[in-house]
Order: C-alpha cells, then structure tokens, then sequence
C-alpha cells in the first residue's frame, strides 16, 4: 500500500525535469538569448532588426524544410547546397544571357531541379545507394555545373546587364503588411509542408518509412516512391531558396548555399528535440532556423566574428543531439 502511495505522489506531485530539458530545452534556450541580447543590446530588440532576422533566416529555413522531408524517412541529402547555387545560377544566367523573361528563367530552375532531384531519389530509392554518400557526390557534381554554367569568379553579372526590378522584387521588394516577400514565400512553404507531413495520408505513410521502411512496404505503403519524391521536394526548395538569394543581391554569388548547409541540417535536428517522439517536424524546424538566425544576429551586434558564430553554433548543434538523446532515454 505505502508502495503504491508513493508511485501514485511521484506521479501526480513531482516534475520530471529532465523530460522537461530535453523537450523544451530549445525554447528556454531561445528565449534566454532573446533577453540576454536584447539586455546587451539597444538596436537588437528594434523592430528593424525584427523584420532583418526573418528575412536572413528565409533561405536558411527553406532549404531547412526540404530537408525535414526527407529526414523524416531516414534519408539524408548533402547536395541541397549545390542545388541553391545551381538554381540560382540557371536564374541568373539566364535572365542576363537572353531576352527569356525571369519567369520562364524561374521555370527552366525548376526543371533542372526537379531532374536533380528525381535523380538523387532514383538512385537512393530505386537503385539501393546510400543517401548520404550519393548526394555527397551530387553535391561536388552540381558544384562543377554551378562553375559551367557561370564561369570564375565569385560574384556573377554578364556584361553589366543588370537583373530586372521585378526579379529583385522577390528579395527586396515592397513589404506587404511591412513584411517581405522572403518571409512570405518561407511561410508558404512552411504551410504546404506542414500540411502535407501532418494533415495527410502521405505524410503518415512517411513518418511510418522513418520508423520501419519494410514494415511501411509490408503494409502497402509505396516506401520507393515516397523516399524519391522527398529528394524532389529538397530540390524545390532550394530553388526557393536560390531565388530568394539571388533576388536579394540582383547576382549570383558563388556557392551560395555552401554556408547554410550546415545551419539547415541543425535548424532541422533542433526542431526534432521540440517532439515528444523525438520526430523531424515543420514547426520545430522553424523554430530551430529562427533560433540559429538570433545567436547570428545577436553575436553579429555584439561585435563578434565567424568563428565564435560558428563555434556557437557548433556547441548548440551538440547540445541538441544531447537533449535528444536524453528524451530517447525517458522515452
């Protein structure tokens, strides 16, 4: 009886902290670095700087998001960075080379993105290849497609052709409800995958391949198909993201998604920290690209430079793969 009593207290009158930390240890830590800078710093808490933070975090979070995808079923894809840059690249060669409108540009992107991708899918799905080292080598390919299609140099403009107003619109344009359009493509995304991973059929088919791809194929699910669309939607995401990036500087700089890659892959295993089974997720995703933008931003006005950025954000990296760890356990 006294047994019992006390299973029953440790129940209903204790608090487990360490299934508290691992699960919303990515949110306390946010909010602790939005008062620590916002203490140390006047022009952090500024709206300006507001409206600066999500428009930085865009690209990192849609790139973010194709990579939740396909997480989500176990797989990996190291090549999204090469495909930003050839993505934008395509766009912008084009735009500046011929007399093809920045919309037939945006389509031709998409086309080569989608072959990328379905390529990548294909091999990993269909063929058997390991996804990381496949889309690891996709990656050094589409870095040489990238330097094909614009030649050297780090930074790209034909003939001082300038990129039109209304391309640049995408990056830069007039904000809408004082928001712009980067912000606003992210969102869309956000809620189509989101949408999809949580509200529909095809996305419960495909948390079931991350648990157990040959329980999901014995079940009927279409475990090969679903895993090669993945890498389809990481490469239309990045061409999101290689819009919204060459929109902003009206060029192409090179590898421009070669210093997200990184912060996109953390974003999305932060964001895994955030549920309660431990999953990849839309909304954690999110949480954890716009929780990586403040550490930048705030180390950014407190004066520091890459490396400490980049050792933060290391830290914070590990941090979360032990707060992970930690929920598996209580699990």
């Amino acid at each position: 009886m006294t047994g019992t009593g006390t299973r029953t207290k440790e129940r209903t009158g204790s608090i487990d902290w360490v299934a508290m930390v691992s699960r919303y240890g990515v949110l306390l830590a946010l909010a602790g670095c939005l008062i620590f800078f916002s203490s140390q710093e006047d022009k952090f808490r500024t709206y300006d700087n507001f409206q600066t933070t999500l428009e930085s975090t865009a690209p990192l979070l849609m790139m973010a998001l194709g990579l939740t995808v396909v997480l989500v079923m176990g797989d990996f894809d190291l090549s999204v960075a090469g495909m930003v840059a050839v993505a934008s690249a395509v766009v912008i060669a084009t735009v500046v080379r011929t007399d093809i409108p920045w919309g037939f540009a945006i389509l031709l992107a998409l086309l080569v993105a989608v072959i990328i991708g379905a390529i990548n899918g294909t091999l990993v799905a269909y063929v058997g290849t390991p996804s990381f080292i496949t889309t690891l080598a996709s990656g050094v390919m589409l870095s040489g497609v990238e330097l094909a299609v614009t030649g050297p140099g780090t930074t790209f403009i034909s003939g001082g052709t300038e990129v039109p107003r209304s391309y640049r619109n995408l990056g830069i344009g007039e904000p809408f409800l004082e928001i712009k359009s980067p912000v606003w493509i992210a969102l869309g995304l956000t809620i189509v995958l989101w949408l999809l991973l949580s509200k529909t059929e095809v996305g419960r088919f495909m948390y079931a391949i991350g648990g157990n791809p040959e329980a999901a194929r014995l079940s009927g699910i279409p475990v090969k198909f679903l895993r090669a669309s993945g890498f389809v939607v990481v490469a239309v995401c990045a061409l999101s993201a290689g819009i919204v990036s060459s929109a902003r500087t009206g060029s192409h700089v090179r590898n421009v998604g070669g210093s997200l890659l990184l912060p996109a892959f953390a974003a999305a295993f932060l964001g895994a920290t955030l549920s309660k089974r431990g999953q990849f997720n839309v909304i954690g995703t999110v949480i954890g690209a716009i929780f990586l933008q403040v550490v930048e931003s705030g180390l950014t006005f407190m004066g520091y430079d890459q490396d400490v950025k980049n050792i933060t954000k290391g830290g914070i990296l590990i941090a979360a793969m032990l707060l992970g760890r930690l929920g598996a356990r209580k699990r």
